[in-house]
């Protein structure tokens, strides 16, 4: 949502400055490089952090409502950038463009219609005050009529505004339906495509154009723009996870002796992820006997159900597990 005036609402799309150059009719405005960048960067973070219960869900995504479902379970961080990806009630009917066409038309016409009301409005206190000011009864008398015709103008303009702001709200709604319809389509296009490696960055720079272009424009855009970031700590954990845990697990007791092994041997040892790995040893274990006994549980999604316990249990446990977890450090 853009800046405010006087209490109401607008999409900051519309907030464009007098200057800006028109995009030519068809084709998409260009993106703006720091708020692409900004956005990958929020959303490969929210990703990283939750690519445990969300990437595996993703992987297997077929409909729009498997898209929901899985960034429904972003629950922490909080990231408002989601919204178009979570929204139950989407709209299919209307065309995105001439929506956005009509939406600016609207927010032009309520803008004008704003302006009326101050104007007006500051008409009649003008006029009221020159009324109480006054003692001459002739001069009451005109001024009186003039103000009751600067309050009838300020009725009707401000009954135009009622009107338009009940226009605009309903075509805001609409237009929330029709980007969130957009933005689950096109990121489903993207998951089940096998273009490009799924990874959080790989779907964070595809989301962060929507639902303003395509993924596809989305993903060349943060290309162009150089918006390629380093994984983070978490993603790294999660990729050690998938590496060193080969399914199925035939022995536990060697799987589990594998990971400690690399953690505590292996050439990344001094790297942040195996050290948080090696400080939540009694979590990462616990997480990896857990899953391993869920016989019921699909083929590869085994790092992806460890990671997402482990997260759990670390992020969430109790006095006597932190006690536990401080004693199994490695």
């Amino acid at each position: 949502m853009g800046p405010e005036l006087v209490g109401e609402d607008f999409l900051d799309y519309s907030m464009e400055s007098e200057n800006a150059v028109e995009p030519k009719p068809g084709r998409p405005s260009e993106i703006d490089a720091e708020t692409l960048r900004r956005n990958v960067i929020e959303l490969q973070f929210v990703l990283e952090q939750n690519w445990g219960a969300v990437g595996w869900l993703l992987k297997q995504a077929k409909t729009e409502a498997d898209v929901r479902a899985a960034f429904e379970r972003i629950v922490n961080p909080r990231c408002n950038l989601l919204e178009p990806f979570t929204k139950d009630h989407v709209c299919t009917r209307t065309a995105l463009r001439p929506l956005r066409k009509r939406a600016d038309v609207s927010v032009e016409r309520r803008r004008r219609l704003h302006a009326d009301v101050q104007r007006t409005q500051n008409a009649c206190e003008r006029v009221f005050n020159a009324w109480v000011a006054e003692f001459d009864l002739v001069k009451r008398a005109r001024i009186h009529t003039m103000l009751a015709k600067c309050a009838q103008d300020y009725e009707e303009v401000a009954s135009l505004d009622e009107k338009s702001r009940s226009e605009w709200e309903t075509l805001r709604l609409e237009l929330e339906e029709c980007e969130a319809h957009f933005a689950q389509s096109e990121i489903l296009t993207h998951l089940q495509g096998d273009r490009r490696r799924f990874t959080p960055l790989n779907v964070a720079r595809a989301m962060a154009g929507l639902p303003f272009v395509t993924a596809r424009v989305s993903i060349e855009s943060c290309t162009k723009f150089g918006i390629n970031p380093r994984n983070g700590v978490a993603f790294n954990m999660f990729r050690t996870i998938e590496r060193l845990l080969r399914e199925p697990i035939n022995d536990l007791g060697q799987a589990i002796d594998v990971v400690r092994d690399h953690l505590v041997n292996g050439k990344d040892k001094n790297l942040p992820h195996a050290t948080e790995l090696r400080e939540n040893w009694y979590f990462l274990e616990s997480a990896i006997r857990l899953a391993a006994h869920d016989s019921s549980a699909l083929y590869s999604s085994l790092p992806f159900r460890v990671f997402a316990e482990y997260a759990k249990t670390t992020t969430s446990h109790s006095a006597a597990e932190a006690l536990l977890a401080e004693a199994h450090r490695l």
